[in-house]
């Protein structure tokens, strides 16, 4: 007697419902849409069978080396055509920026020069021989194709003389060795010495030369003969044309500025600088000291 599957429109206890299959959640790698002529391609090659499908295969491998062989091999070819064509010979190189060295330093140091092939010339090797020597701090190298390339650089700018193991050297504004004095580019500048136990005063190079710039402090760069930073009287700068000395302490740099600049003001007005041998600004006062000649 058959199972009663259903009674009153209810199914039975004991009622047996085939499971039905779940719908797949997704793979655990997605699937992977290929283009047209690649699927078209790989389903041509599924139809062939085995050995004729690796065959194919594989002569499409080699063809496609092949070509790869050659299009390196023409690009090579184009590459010697262009590196040996007089089209692309240096006919200009322009340089900006040089103050110290002439456009011919700049070239020889560089390593370029017109007659050489634009595209042989690797802008980066000119750039790095530009830096390492001591008078460029940044530069710059463009190419213009055909025939031009334009250098700019940033010199570093001598402030002092300073001396050192023998030698006269080129110093920047913060007492920074540049390069030796030569007379191939001599230029005439205050002698800088710094005092042991000083060191930490140097920074104090540079707010000077800015000073004098601004004219907060009323003297001219070229009248300074020698600069001294001593750890007991600060910048001390010595006037060779005056034959007067300035100190200034840098415990109170602005202030002892600005009553060193008012207080050379008013000797300037009252016509009595000949007669002042130093002038100390240091703790909140002015010390004026005459010469011998003026006391007696």
């Amino acid at each position: 007697m058959p199972l009663a599957l259903k009674k009153n429109g209810r199914k039975a206890r004991n009622a047996y419902t085939k499971e039905k299959p779940s719908k797949a959640k997704g793979s655990l790698f997605p699937s992977v849409h290929l283009p047209k002529f690649l699927a078209g391609m790989f389903g041509w090659l599924k139809r062939l069978g085995g050995l004729k499908s690796l065959a194919v295969l594989t002569g499409l491998l080699l063809a496609a080396m092949l070509v790869l062989a050659g299009v390196g091999t023409a690009s090579l070819w184009l590459y010697n055509k262009a590196v040996t064509s007089d089209f692309f010979i240096t006919r200009h190189v322009d340089v900006t920026g040089n103050v110290r060295l002439s456009r011919e330093m700049v070239l020889q140091y560089g390593g370029i020069k017109e007659g050489d092939n634009s595209l042989a010339v690797s802008i980066a090797k000119v750039e790095r021989n530009l830096r390492q020597t001591p008078w460029v701090e940044e530069v710059s190298v463009k190419r213009l194709l055909p025939d031009r390339f334009v250098i700019k650089l940033k010199e570093r700018m001598p402030s002092f003389w300073v001396h050192k193991d023998g030698v006269l050297y080129y110093a920047n504004e913060r007492g920074g060795i540049i390069a030796p004095v030569e007379s191939k580019n001599f230029l005439s500048l205050p002698t800088l010495r710094i005092e042991p136990g000083a060191e930490d005063a140097a920074p104090y190079l540079s707010r000077l030369m800015k000073d004098m710039q601004s004219g907060a402090l009323p003297i001219e760069a070229g009248a300074i003969a020698s600069l001294t930073v001593s750890p007991g009287r600060g910048l001390e700068i010595y006037l060779e044309d005056r034959e007067m000395r300035l100190s200034i302490a840098t415990d109170d740099w602005s202030g002892n500025l600005a009553r060193m600049s008012v207080t050379l003001g008013d000797l300037a007005r009252r016509h009595e600088l000949k007669n002042v041998r130093e002038v100390r600004a240091v703790n909140g006062n002015v010390w004026v000291i005459l010469n011998q000649s003026a006391q007696n």
